[in-house]
């Protein structure tokens, strides 16, 4: 089985691709999830990044095998930051409800945003998730298609006129494919897109922009631009906790061509700024082992899964998850044990690298290190 694709045409405009960042590809574990045990196998593919020269749309080079991507369902966010997101985006389609017959979701592993809306608008009466691994508990109203969205017959959810894509659109290898198919479909008047704020992520040095999943970056107005070529006009665009900016569509089939071009694309001093980092956590590292202390990372994610692999920093001991799914088990690619947070914020003998983004926050408060012993990526 072949572990890894290159790509050499840009995703959304097809241009040739041949302007890589890194003179030398770098490593990357191929997954995110948590093995099992120490000695599991672990898959490493080459990765580097290209950004085109005509719709300045940044991607990665080289595309995992999603059979290995996602051998394992690891969509496991604990925190309050994604269970507000989806109240949120069930208020978002409230204002609009009257005007919605059925839904079809594509990409729902747990069905959480489905069990909130059915439970809210009684008036819908059959709401279609598209998931090839689906976890959740199936309640009524709720049909579950296990297939992927390409190889789905639109009759399979005729009788739907709304989709919904929450945190999946960045892991299509090809959108436009996506985008061209749900146009097609005549049936579907409205479009809720949740995106993740890659734009505000790469401003801000977050570790977790172009990785085995997130394979592409647009900003955020490129989104409008590329959903009007498709036929969808831009309703609302809503930037929720520097973490998501959630897009409500309507099909509007008399729209003007937009030039697709990024303007925020400046993805070179992104990573240069990632690894003008190193030095920071190379300290906080030297400082802390002097002291005697362990040295930890929270949390046990694709972020942390990112820094290591763009850092090739060696020296850190365990990590940490408030997920009991990966307690015990260890991260993919590096072997470090996942061990509780609860267990261990306050331990006098950790200091504790904090690499969540905006999912910081949540974590802060609790911890009563010396200031010496927390490090804020």
């Amino acid at each position: 089985m072949d572990t890894f694709n290159i790509r050499t045409n840009c995703i959304i405009c097809n241009n040739v691709l041949n302007d890589t960042f890194f003179t030398k590809d770098l490593s990357i574990p191929i997954s995110c999830y948590c093995n099992e045990s120490k000695d599991s196998d672990n898959i490493f593919i080459p990765y580097n990044v290209l950004t085109c020269s005509n719709c300045k749309t940044t991607q990665t080079k080289y595309l995992g095998n999603l059979d290995i991507i996602y051998k394992f369902n690891h969509a496991d966010s604990t925190g309050s930051i994604m269970k507000n997101l989806h109240k949120y985006a069930c208020n978002i389609l409230g204002k609009y409800i009257d005007n919605i017959t059925n839904i079809t979701e594509i990409g729902s592993a747990k069905g959480i945003l489905s069990s909130l809306v059915l439970q809210e608008y009684k008036k819908i009466s059959k709401y279609y998730i598209i998931e090839p691994q689906f976890i959740g508990d199936i309640i009524e109203k709720q049909i579950i298609i296990n297939n992927f969205f390409e190889n789905v017959n639109l009759e399979e959810y005729s009788d739907s006129n709304t989709i919904i894509i929450s945190h999946v659109m960045e892991h299509f290898y090809n959108p436009i494919d996506i985008l061209k198919k749900i146009k097609e479909n005549t049936n579907i008047e409205y479009f809720l897109l949740i995106w993740p704020d890659l734009e505000h992520y790469k401003d801000n040095n977050i570790y977790h922009v172009l990785n085995t999943e997130h394979t592409f970056y647009i900003d955020n107005n490129f989104i409008k631009l590329l959903f009007n070529n498709f036929s969808f006009e831009m309703l609302e665009q809503i930037k929720y906790e520097n973490h998501s900016v959630i897009y409500l569509f309507k099909r509007n089939n008399n729209l003007k061509y937009q030039k697709l071009i990024n303007e925020n694309y400046s993805i070179n001093s992104y990573f240069n700024n990632l690894l003008s980092r190193k030095q920071d956590i190379i300290d906080f590292i030297k400082y802390n082992k002097k002291n005697n202390k362990q040295i930890c990372i929270w949390p046990a994610s694709v972020h942390t899964q990112f820094l290591l692999m763009i850092t090739e920093i060696k020296d850190i001991e365990f990590v940490l998850d408030n997920s009991p799914n990966k307690i015990g088990k260890y991260l993919y690619g590096y072997n470090l044990e996942c061990k509780s947070f609860e267990n261990n914020y306050n331990n006098m003998m950790n200091a504790i690298i904090l690499n969540g983004g905006c999912f910081n926050k949540e974590v802060i408060d609790k911890i009563n290190l010396n200031k010496e012993q927390i490090l804020i990526i």
